[in-house]
């Protein structure tokens, strides 16, 4: 009786373990490209994948979007270029680093794709 219960116990915590990962942890952003969801302050929000809704709450964007998105600070013509929904490329500079809290955050130059 109590292997069979053992037994369950690790049945169960591998089903759930198994049932709790998130298809945007696949595997790791490569910031190469995303999409814009915000711009503020000369700096504009990207997100790995196209959001479903621009128009829904930034912070239920943020949270279909985790742990993938990133405030990029950029040029003001790339600023000025640039609106929610536009699809962009990402170019981060040799020597740039990725400050990885969430979002991320960095400098980069940005162009539509």
């Amino acid at each position: 009786m109590r292997k069979s219960l053992v037994f369950l116990y690790f049945l169960l915590t591998v089903i759930l373990t198994g049932c709790s990962s998130s298809s945007n942890s696949d595997e790791r952003w490569d910031y190469n490209e995303g999409f814009v969801v915000s711009k503020e302050s000369g700096r504009i929000l990207v997100v790995r994948n196209k959001p479903s809704d621009f128009e829904a709450p930034l912070n239920e964007i943020l949270k279909n979007a985790d742990p993938n998105a990133m405030w990029i600070s950029v040029e003001q013509v790339d600023y000025d270029a640039v609106a929610a929904g536009d699809h962009v490329s990402i170019n981060i500079p040799d020597g740039g680093g990725v400050d990885q809290s969430y979002p991320a955050q960095t400098t980069a130059d940005v162009e539509i794709k």
